[in-house]
């Protein structure tokens, strides 16, 4: 305790008004009040850890495709499997829908390579509407990108999907088509 009494005269030197009182029962070969204040301390913080989990990571996925897609029916979402980062487990590379697992402001790209120079029309969804449109055209070695500030809940979905009706379009894999998003702030 003698350092204890050295800081608090120090601080009376300089100025600064100590208050030190102790709450435990400190005795020689007993664990000390500072030691006890310590422990104390460090649960709280372990025991807050849990708690907020979810605010601490900062979801981010990229994932691309590793074969190439046909795309008959304008309903089905595309699947990027080849997940090279997946940051607190937001995408699921089963069904290429993120699923957003804190609210905040998130951003998505995606690049789509038409396979063989055709035409692919594709667009991405929040939940289940409409967010932005892409189109790959039918060019050699072209490919379309979109890139979009999205403002997300937990529990919210984005996803890639085609959108031609009625019309078949392959996109090119093999790591050319790709599917990224993460979390900016909330």
């Amino acid at each position: 305790m003698a350092w204890l009494r050295f800081i608090c005269v120090l601080f009376a030197l300089i100025g600064v008004s100590v208050r030190v009182t102790a709450t435990c029962d400190a005795r020689r070969g007993k664990t000390t009040c500072v030691t006890e204040d310590l422990l104390e301390m460090l649960m709280r913080i372990n025991s807050n850890r849990g708690r907020d989990w979810d605010k601490q990571i900062r979801p981010a996925f990229f994932s691309t495709l590793s074969k190439n897609v046909v795309l008959s029916n304008s309903n089905k979402v595309l699947i990027f499997e080849g997940v090279k980062v997946n940051r607190g487990g937001g995408y699921d590379p089963s069904t290429g829908i993120f699923t957003a697992k804190r609210d905040g402001l998130y951003h998505f790209s995606c690049v789509i390579y038409g396979d063989s120079g055709k035409d692919v029309a594709y667009q991405l969804n929040k939940n289940d509407s409409l967010y932005v449109k892409g189109y790959s055209n039918n060019g050699t070695y072209e490919a379309s990108s979109i890139s979009v500030l999205v403002e997300l809940k937990k529990g919210d979905r984005v996803y890639i999907k085609h959108r031609h009706s009625g019309q078949t379009e392959a996109v090119m894999g093999t790591d050319h088509s790709s599917f990224a998003g993460y979390f900016l702030q909330d």
